[in-house]
């Protein structure tokens, strides 16, 4: 994890309760990159038997915040577009990434994906974070 950017501590640390609602762990985060993972419990299966969708995007949207931190930027999500491609089940391991694609001064967008352990594919996006003052 990149050290060098004392809001991205802040943000991990202030987001503990998500992480352990969720079972995140943080894989790494370096300049503009976050890899997230987590393994799906039951409370996340949906009556379908599914991972809800909710995971993965909750998952992408952490992902992007953090790599935009990573950068000493604080940003806060104005879209995320998520494509679902695979479903998951109970016990899975997922992660999740997350790439700066671009930035400007008002706007940073990213591409994201969610994987599975067996590295398939099971949805890919892009988010937007608007660009706010450090707090």
């Amino acid at each position: 994890m990149d050290m060098q950017a004392p809001l991205l501590d802040e943000l991990i640390q202030g987001d503990k309760e998500i992480h352990a609602n969720f079972g995140i762990e943080v894989l790494g985060v370096h300049e503009g990159a976050c890899e997230l993972a987590m393994v799906v419990s039951s409370a996340w299966v949906n009556a379908a038997g599914f991972t809800h969708g909710s995971v993965a995007y909750a998952l992408m949207d952490s992902a992007c915040a953090y790599a935009c931190a990573s950068l000493d930027v604080l940003g806060l999500t104005t879209s995320g577009n998520v494509t679902y491609v695979r479903g998951s089940a109970e016990g899975a391991r997922i992660r999740a990434t997350a790439q700066v694609a671009s930035q400007s001064r008002r706007v940073m967008t990213f591409t994201t994906q969610v994987i599975d352990q067996e590295d398939q594919l099971l949805a890919h996006g892009s988010f937007v974070f608007k660009l706010v003052e450090k707090r």
